[in-house]
């Protein structure tokens, strides 16, 4: 499978990125991608901060699992859209690889209908979530009482944006035109 785009913003085959819709889609994936580096560098330090304050200066760092959770969640979702965009799921061949383009067509439409049932009860459930929280205001227990929405919203982008590049893949595979003499 060809990636929409590489790390560059070039499309398949060293094309210009894409534009549009799919152009203005690419670089918000891209920004979001680089928000979720930044919040694994943010976690890397502020775990090494906690350890040195705890082991050296015998301190406690305040909500430091609240923070490293929430930093998590900001590393983990926000880039699957451009995962996804990218095709970068693992992957079995093993068989697929020797069926005719047609079925191989089909599987990719597959692949992408069976992610879209996974992601799309996750993204509602986050959006209740999101919704909760904002509404009651809910604050993690600690010494900075930290908001939960900010987390939630982190969630919920991710996985809106993860649903829209599937809905977008579901088309453009459906699309696709093939030959049935091809094999992959």
């Amino acid at each position: 499978m060809e990636p929409v785009t590489d790390l560059n913003g070039a499309g398949p085959h060293g094309s210009a990125p894409p534009r549009g819709f799919l152009g203005v889609l690419h670089r918000i994936e891209g920004a979001m991608t680089a928000l979720a580096a930044l919040a694994i560098f943010a976690m890397a330090v502020y775990i090494c901060y906690g350890i040195l304050a705890r082991n050296v200066l015998n301190i406690s760092v305040s909500d430091e699992t609240v923070i490293v959770g929430e930093l998590m969640i900001i590393a983990l979702v926000l880039p699957l859209a451009r995962v996804a965009a990218e095709r970068g799921f693992i992957a079995v061949e093993v068989l697929t690889q020797r069926f005719a383009a047609r079925f191989h067509v089909a599987l990719l439409v597959l692949t992408v209908v069976i992610g879209l049932l996974a992601a799309l009860p996750i993204a509602y459930s986050a959006l209740r979530a999101f919704i909760g929280a904002w509404s009651s205001g809910n604050f993690y227990f600690g010494i900075l009482n930290l908001p939960e929405w900010p987390g939630k919203l982190a969630f919920l982008i991710g996985y809106i944006f993860f649903v829209l590049r599937l809905l977008i893949l579901l088309v453009t595979e459906a699309r696709t035109p093939h030959n049935p003499e091809e094999v992959i």
